[in-house]
């Protein structure tokens, strides 16, 4: 079987920064995460790539809801590259009047508009986008955007 090829957003990541935030912050105990397990448990059958829209939704997120310095981030951010075999990282992405258009057509909320973009990377890329963005994945779906598109729960399965 190919590896399949797999768009990190931050809906896949999240989860393995807050821990770690809790974890520097020491205000608890913390495990490994569902999906960071499922992904270093299946790391043969999957090529990730992420890129800066996720790296920057991950600092926003940890600087401004978990008071950790951009430096700790970074650190965190490495660790976690290095554990999911250092994915292809896109630095730059052109972003064009096809996301006006999506959003004057689909009726978006902002959480949406913005994983609209993670989308498009995914697209270029040509990666599975996996989301938990119940409202993305459907809208997708019922305008035949894109085929490569799933929930964390059918690309459980479709790894299984």
């Amino acid at each position: 079987m190919d590896k399949i090829k797999l768009y990190l957003d931050t809906n896949m990541t999240l989860d393995f920064f807050i821990n770690e935030a809790t974890r520097i912050k020491g205000k608890g105990d913390i495990k490994v995460p569902e999906k960071t397990k499922f992904m270093t448990d299946n790391i043969e059958k999957m090529e990730f790539t992420t890129s800066f829209l996720t790296k920057a939704e991950i600092m926003r997120e940890l600087v401004t809801g978990h008071d950790i310095e951009s430096p700790q981030v970074e650190e965190m951010w490495s660790d976690l590259m290095k554990s999911l075999n250092n994915p292809h990282y896109i630095k730059e992405f052109k972003f064009d009047e096809k996301l006006v258009e999506m959003a004057g057509k689909l009726k978006l909320r902002l959480r949406t508009l913005f994983n609209f973009q993670h989308l498009y990377i995914a697209i270029d890329t040509k990666s599975y986008f996996v989301s938990g963005d119940k409202d993305i994945i459907n809208k997708i779906r019922e305008n035949l955007l894109y085929d490569k598109s799933l929930t964390y729960i059918e690309l459980r399965q479709l790894i299984s």
